[in-house]
């Protein structure tokens, strides 16, 4: 009786296309890591970008409604909670301006508003008030 040879793959060879294909996906779960991290930290900079544009247009606002003089000189901290928990925002506003920019016979008011996250800086806004 003639016994017909089997096709097929071996347990050593399925053994050893294991091994390579294991070893193979170390890299790529690594990518897959750091991809997530970005995402992360870009998140991080679009919600602080957009909290310091919100406190830059609120003081903009402030002098559109209330003039020049209702933008007072000083800094201001404050620690956001909510959804925003972990941010804190910083505004300064000095007189006159050390951020440049001010025309010859114009007043000028320097705001800089800067989010932090976890002791990092995600954003940063510096503009300039002038009062003719």
């Amino acid at each position: 009786m003639k016994h017909a040879r089997q096709s097929g793959f071996s347990l050593i060879e399925l053994i050893i296309v294991t091994i390579i294909l294991g070893v193979a996906s170390v890299p790529i779960l690594k990518q897959f890591t750091s991809v997530a991290s970005s995402t992360l930290i870009n998140e991080d900079i679009q919600t602080a970008s957009q909290l310091a544009q919100e406190r830059a247009e609120y003081i903009l606002a402030l002098r559109r409604n209330h003039g020049y003089a209702a933008v007072s000189p000083g800094s201001t901290n404050e620690i956001l909670t909510g959804k925003f928990a972990g941010f804190s925002r910083s505004v300064a506003i000095s007189e006159p301006s050390s951020i440049g920019g001010c025309a010859p016979g114009a007043t000028c008011k320097g705001v800089v508003v800067t989010v932090t996250r976890d002791l990092r800086k995600r954003a940063e806004i510096a503009t300039v008030l002038v009062d003719y």
